[in-house]
């Protein structure tokens, strides 16, 4: 009779155990994220702005320098910003030899000139700070890439200058659409 009831007392509790919902971490914390606005700058037409395309590169000697920034606007009161570029699979991204990428914080955001678009050029532009990161962009054939540059505490304005590796003067370049679902982005609020 004794193992009888200690049977069905444990039956019972394991049933309810397993009827239970169980939160997810993911369903209690959704992560936010948050995509920039972006602007191009070029060495060899210094007081030109609005220069379309996302392209970073250098010719051979670290000459004609295109250098990229890019800007997030995240909400007051956000925490845990972490830099990520993210890209699904066969995304086309083009680059050629030196493709590695320097990333750095600057010394002030963006201004935004003609409405929506941010008004750089090389001459009147953030200057970097420091270097925060580096990365080769990449887009694999198997499934998405996320590669994470950096974590910061969140500011309401996040402000990075891209630049092939200032170490090599040899040629270089990468460039690829950046859009709501492929390139760079803040995440945030994990």
């Amino acid at each position: 009779m004794h193992y009888l009831t200690a049977s069905i007392l444990i039956l019972g509790a394991i049933q309810a155990i397993t009827a239970s919902p169980t939160p997810t971490l993911q369903n209690r914390w959704p992560c936010q994220v948050a995509t920039p606005a972006y602007a191009r700058v070029e060495e060899a037409r210094p007081v030109e702005s609005y220069l379309p395309g996302f392209i970073i590169a250098q010719d051979a000697g670290h000459t004609n320098r295109k250098d990229a920034f890019v800007q997030f606007t995240i909400p007051s009161g956000s925490y845990g910003c972490q830099l990520e570029a993210s890209f699904p699979a066969n995304y086309p991204i083009t680059s050629t030899g030196n493709a590695q990428v320097y990333v750095y914080s600057t010394d002030k955001a963006l201004s935004y000139g003609k409405p929506g678009q941010i008004d750089a050029s090389w001459d009147y532009c953030p200057n970097p700070v420091a270097q925060i990161g580096t990365i080769m962009f990449k887009s694999e054939s198997w499934g998405a890439t996320r590669s994470v540059i950096n974590s910061f505490q969140c500011k309401e304005k996040m402000t990075y200058r891209l630049k092939i590796s200032t170490d090599s003067t040899s040629a270089g370049s990468v460039q690829f659409d950046q859009n709501a679902g492929a390139g760079l982005r803040m995440v945030y609020n994990c």
